[in-house]
């Protein structure tokens, strides 16, 4: 491809509105246009990519035995009242209304409509396992939709579906699908872990992310640094950093006044104490505390303390509940005759508190007097006030984690998810099969997804430098960037017989014959981040040679032309 006929250019600056490393590389690159918010156009470089990506995906399915579909992105709102999830999930659903008054919802995943499909093929065990998996765009009105192609209202997924007759065969499969998306990432140029994370409030399942360690991430995961086991924050359990307690005896409780703020940190600093030595109380509205609860005896609530040093993981403790769980509101914590900053579970009879393990190791807290500017200093638990339950409430992050311990905090992008779904959706939609016995079962399923149009904004995150992208060769839009400059009939002459040769032996190269400043088709070619830059000019044809320069690495050199073609094969092949 001539760059003086590619539709889309680079522009000089990135867009204004550009919130993200990848949003602004890929519209300055000329590979994505921003038509709204999280809804971008692929330009002709930037479809390439995704091209590759997917060519990629579609042989790791296919090896991995699934068979590829392609379902409709419109489906019937009434698949999606079947399995309620027009309610749990209102707030990303895209609708419209058809002929005949009838509504549909356009696509936010495709569990609706690939098991009823299944429903349809699937009678005997015979017709068990099986793996079927589709390219397809997704819609989800995300409100967050400012990272690039990172968390888009309009996107590309890969989603595959496996159905099993048990759990031990899709086990089987599952670990099977742990490794064929490795392969993924890796044949894209990324190194990605394989993450631990939440399979939903109500489940003691895991799903498992990937994750793509990137400063723009939006997920933390703690790695440990020996076995290279990772796990998004929201689950993690591990060692915390436990503060130097020197204090060998419980002092007397006393209650003092106090002019300060409101957070752990203002609080330190007033009693001039360290944070760990801050007990800090959240009170918790418990499965929405219904009208007609009797407030002041603190039905429907629940305190919890933890050291002031560390955060609660709100994931934890509504898995130890069993029910979703709300902070309460400052007319709530009124209502409760509690004084916001000031709470302590001290003197709380109508109010039960559990709490993090963390505060058994420290004496004489600092913490609230349940009153305006005052506060309670030598508070120790067991003796001042009592705690129903102990249990892990800690949200691992850097500041709680001890990394001491072999464990690292990294950002992280998440670049796909696969997850046992059990038989939620076959017993919603009927899919039965029959066994051996003639006895009928509900087909035990799992999906595995990722957003290959995510990928291409991924890529970009982890892989640039301040001048541009550096595109992994394997889903590089162009091996070669072939440069000519000046225009000098000699540089252009060999520059066009290179470009044919190129072409004959299969190479893709993009070949930027503008009639641009030197200065300004290097600085392009940078930006673009094709692997391989090969430059043409009087100096090098002096010496019979093309400059020869590795995106993202320092070194230039200089081939022979008579070389330079097996030169650029056996890069390829590297």
């Amino acid at each position: 491809m001539k760059y003086s006929k590619l539709f889309g250019k680079t522009r000089l600056k990135a867009p204004h509105d550009a919130q993200s490393v990848n949003a602004g590389l890929l519209s300055q690159a000329g590979f994505i246009d921003k038509v709204a918010a999280g809804i971008y156009s692929f330009l002709p470089l930037g479809l390439r990519v995704l091209h590759k990506i997917n060519a990629i995906i579609r042989d790791e399915m296919d090896k991995a035995g699934g068979q590829e579909i392609l379902m409709p992105a419109l489906h019937p709102q009434e698949l999606w009242e079947i399995t309620g999830r027009t309610r749990t999930m209102d707030d990303v659903l895209y609708r419209t209304r058809g002929a005949g008054n009838k509504d549909f919802i356009f696509g936010a995943s495709h569990e609706e409509a690939v098991t009823p499909l299944a429903a349809k093929f699937v009678q005997s065990y015979k017709d068990l396992p099986f793996s079927v998996y589709q390219i397809q765009t997704k819609f989800r009105d995300e409100p967050r939709a400012k990272s690039g192609l990172l968390r888009g209202r309009e996107f590309g997924m890969k989603d595959m579906y496996s159905f099993h007759r048990d759990e031990k065969d899709l086990d089987e499969y599952y670990e099977k699908i742990k490794r064929t998306y490795l392969n993924v990432y890796e044949r894209c140029g990324m190194k990605a872990y394989i993450v631990e994370a939440s399979g939903g409030a109500f489940s003691d399942k895991f799903s498992h992310e990937y994750s793509i360690v990137t400063p723009a991430g939006e997920d933390s995961i703690i790695i440990d640094t020996k076995t290279g086991h990772a796990q998004n924050t929201e689950i993690a359990t591990g060692k915390i950093k436990n503060p130097s307690d020197n204090e060998e005896r419980e002092l007397p409780m006393k209650e003092v006044k106090i002019e300060r703020g409101l957070t752990v940190e203002e609080n330190a600093k007033a009693h001039k104490v360290e944070p760990w030595r801050i007990l800090k109380s959240v009170v918790y509205k418990v499965d929405g505390a219904p009208p007609g609860r009797d407030l002041r005896r603190g039905e429907g609530f629940l305190g919890v303390a933890i050291r002031g040093d560390l955060s609660i993981n709100e994931h934890k403790l509504e898995k130890y509940l069993g029910k979703p769980v709300k902070a309460a509101s400052a007319e709530e914590l009124s209502e409760l005759k509690l004084v916001r900053g000031f709470i302590s579970p001290v003197d709380q009879p109508n109010l039960r508190f559990i709490a993090d393990h963390s505060i058994k190791n420290v004496k004489n807290f600092v913490t609230g007097a349940n009153r305006l500017n005052h506060d309670l200093v030598n508070v120790n638990e067991g003796r001042d006030f009592i705690i129903d339950d102990f249990t892990d409430l800690v949200l691992l992050d850097e500041n709680a984690l001890d990394g001491g311990d072999g464990h690292k905090v990294e950002k992280a992008v998440e670049a796909g998810n696969i997850f046992k779904l059990g038989t939620k959706y076959s017993t919603a939609f009927g899919l039965m099969y029959t066994d051996e016995e003639g006895k009928q079962h509900p087909v035990v399923m799992g999906c595995y997804g990722i957003g290959n149009t995510r990928l291409v904004g991924t890529i970009v995150e982890a892989s640039h430098d301040e001048n541009g992208i550096i595109w992994p060769k394997s889903v590089a839009p162009y091996l070669v960037h072939l440069v000519s400059l000046g225009n000098d009939d000699n540089v252009l002459a060999g520059a066009e017989k290179l470009y044919g040769e190129l072409n004959e032996k299969g190479v893709e190269v993009l070949y930027d014959d503008r009639n641009e400043s030197a200065g300004k088709k290097l600085k392009d070619a940078d930006l673009i981040g094709i692997p391989l830059r090969l430059v043409l000019s009087a100096r090098t044809l002096k010496e019979d040679a093309v400059e020869w320069k590795v995106r993202g690495e320092k070194e230039v050199r200089m081939v022979g032309l008579g070389d330079i073609v097996d030169k650029v094969a056996e890069f390829a092949k590297s």
